[in-house]
């Protein structure tokens, strides 16, 4: 786990570890991490699988009411870890981008979904300040307790 995403943590649960992505074009996208070392979905425990359902019911809940969004797109792709030389080994976590229709304005920042309900942009790389951010973290923890 990288420090960057250590320092974004919003909270965790008996099973999963959710950050803030670095990366907040889709205004409140996270990365769901699961605690302990797995690599394959078919590995996950019905425990493990009854909580991230609990996060997905809570987050997307929350994340419509508090930030507007619209829908959400969960992805689970674990192909870094075999591009990295020293570790083959992937590690089960989703990545959630909530999808806006509208533009949002957060914490004096302005969002937009210039593709909404297509793929989502790569690479887009929206960086919001450390306030913001943690403005973010904040409402998420909220939507979480």
């Amino acid at each position: 786990m990288s420090l960057f995403y250590m320092s974004l943590s919003i909270c965790d649960t008996d099973y999963w570890k959710i950050y803030l992505s670095e990366d907040q074009y889709c205004l409140g996208r996270c990365v769901i991490v699961l605690k302990r070392n797995c690599g394959e979905l078919s590995r996950l425990t019905e425990e493990e699988f009854f909580d991230l359902l609990k996060i997905v019911k809570r987050f997307e809940v929350g994340v419509k009411k508090e930030f507007g969004a619209n829908m959400f797109n969960w992805t689970c792709l674990m192909n870094n870890a075999w591009k990295e030389t020293n570790n083959e080994i992937p590690q089960v976590h989703f990545h959630v981008r909530p999808r806006y229709k509208d533009k949002v304005n957060f914490s004096g920042v302005v969002f937009e979904d210039e593709v909404f309900a297509h793929h989502y942009k790569r690479g887009t790389d929206k960086k919001v300040s450390e306030d913001v951010a943690q403005n973010i973290i904040e409402k998420i923890r909220e939507i979480m307790e």
